[in-house]
């Protein structure tokens, strides 16, 4: 949309999209840490008791939030490490730090598309019971969908900066 506004300023359409770099990536740093603080609470509750008692106690439903602990915690780590390096790539203008976020956001639209069919099926024959966890499936698409045509916008803005330079300033040899 902003792509061919360039000045002898600097892009004013480089800045926006900068800018929402950081946030998006700043918004993925706070959210994956609130997953993470609270499937924490619950294993850290799990393991507390020692010896052979350990899960002797458990509910179902602290069990299954065990279970979906395991499926959350590897890509909530992988989002605040890909959301440090997309600040590292937008900060140093590195456009293969902002392409690997770019790829990972991407794949995560994919398998929270699949879940969002998945939990379409358990609301249809449980009558409703799950329209919030779909609400949220269906929100996280839209933000995950937005990060990565932001990401990818920048990426292209910046590669086109980045040729801009190399034809304006003549390399001595």
């Amino acid at each position: 949309m902003f792509r061919h506004h360039m000045t002898q300023f600097g892009s004013c359409a480089s800045e926006v999209h900068k800018t929402l770099c950081y946030f998006f990536a700043v918004l993925n740093i706070f959210l994956a840490m609130d997953m993470l603080a609270d499937f924490s609470s619950v294993w850290f509750d799990a393991l507390d008791v020692s010896g052979g008692e350990r899960f002797q106690g458990v509910t179902d439903a602290e069990a299954s939030k065990m279970a979906m602990g395991l499926i959350i915690i590897g890509p909530a780590i992988a989002n605040v490490c890909l959301a440090v390096m997309l600040i590292i790539g937008v900060y140093k203008r590195r456009p293969t730090y902002i392409r690997v976020f770019r790829l990972f956001i991407l794949a995560q639209v994919v398998v929270i598309c699949f879940l969002a069919i998945f939990s379409y099926s358990i609301v249809l024959e449980h009558r409703g019971s799950h329209t919030i966890m779909l609400f949220v499936l269906v929100i996280s698409i839209a933000l995950f969908g937005a990060e990565a045509w932001i990401a990818g916008d920048y990426h292209k803005l910046l590669l086109e900066e980045m040729l801009l330079e190399e034809t304006d300033c003549p390399r001595i040899a």
